[in-house]
């Protein structure tokens, strides 16, 4: 990283600063750039160019050499024009995000984001950084919808950091920009661990007499296998190995028109998160093997259903308990 990027970045990062961007740029869902939230100043290559403007003119004014100090103003000049072009390339931009998906721990939340001109001429060189990611448009001149992929590391809400929105057109000496924050949420629901479920509670469903499909479970001994290494050691059946007959593993199963209900207070003895992890290790074995389930939390319950709304729910009623 360059030094002026280093230092600028150590500036924005302090708490003070940004409580004040808080103030000046509030959080919303759709904004179009205009003077009150550009920003612009010198990039590193402006820097060294104001060095060599004031050298000449320094040069200029020692040797009183007139075709020195008109070469100096004419830098100047340049400078002061390329202000009002490198500003007139990020002013008008309209930004909106479109939506924003749901997460879970450790993956990362999609979002959409619509950028596009509010009047004829088009933005060159947007460079939008968010998170981690950066994407850059060489010329807009109509609208453009970006895909972000934003990590999500903690359980629960989860709002998007700030997006930065620069150009450094059009010769490359000022950088135009804006922090932009954006009010939509979205849920990061527990990250899935693999557990034993014991215990829990089931519902017979209303053709259970007739012949259903079996599915892979915990209620009913299906039959012997050979032990596969990372299966669980409870699933070994000791009594065989004790017999001398080889390492075999238990398999069970279910039937598909069968109800489960997943309780929170049955879960393995662990940790408030852990014990989340586990349910929603077995929400989505259920949804995947279109097993109706149920959800019960120590604040909320879900009653028995399926499908994909159905799997939503009950990622969104974990991703909420506090």
């Amino acid at each position: 990283m360059r030094p002026i990027q280093s230092i600028q970045h150590k500036i924005n990062q302090s708490p003070r600063v940004q409580r004040w961007l808080r103030r000046r740029l509030p959080p919303l869902q759709q904004v179009v750039l205009d003077q009150k939230r550009i920003f612009i100043f010198l990039s590193a290559e402006g820097a060294l160019y104001s060095v060599l403007l004031l050298i000449v003119f320094i040069a200029g004014v020692n040797y009183a050499n007139n075709l020195v100090l008109g070469f100096c103003f004419f830098l100047g000049s340049v400078l002061v024009v390329t202000i009002h072009h490198t500003y007139a390339h990020l002013s008008g931009l309209q930004i909106e995000v479109i939506d924003g998906l749901d997460s879970e721990v450790g993956a990362s939340a999609q979002y959409r984001l619509k950028i596009a001109p509010t009047g004829r001429r088009p933005h060159r060189q947007i460079r939008l950084e968010w998170a981690d990611q950066v994407q850059q448009i060489d010329t807009l001149s109509a609208a453009q919808v970006l895909s972000f992929a934003l990590p999500t590391p903690q359980r629960g809400q989860f709002l998007p950091p700030r997006l930065k929105v620069s150009t450094i057109y059009p010769l490359g000496i000022l950088r135009a920009w804006s922090y932009l924050y954006f009010q939509v949420p979205v849920w990061v629901s527990p990250q899935p661990i693999a557990c034993e479920l014991v215990e829990q509670g089931a519902y017979a469903a209303a053709d259970d007499e007739q012949s259903v499909e079996r599915i892979t479970g915990q209620d009913e001994f299906e039959g012997l296998n050979t032990f596969v290494a990372g299966e669980s050691m409870a699933r070994i059946s000791w009594a065989h190995l004790a017999r001398g007959q080889g390492l075999l593993s238990k398999h069970f199963s279910d039937p598909r028109g069968q109800q489960q209900l997943l309780d929170y207070q049955r879960m393995p003895l662990a940790s408030h998160e852990l014990r989340l992890s586990y349910l929603a290790y077995w929400v989505k074995q259920f949804a995947a093997q279109q097993v109706a389930f149920g959800l019960r939390l120590p604040q909320a319950e879900l009653p028995v259903g399926t499908g994909e709304q159905h799997l939503r729910a009950a990622l969104r009623l974990l991703a909420e308990q506090p």
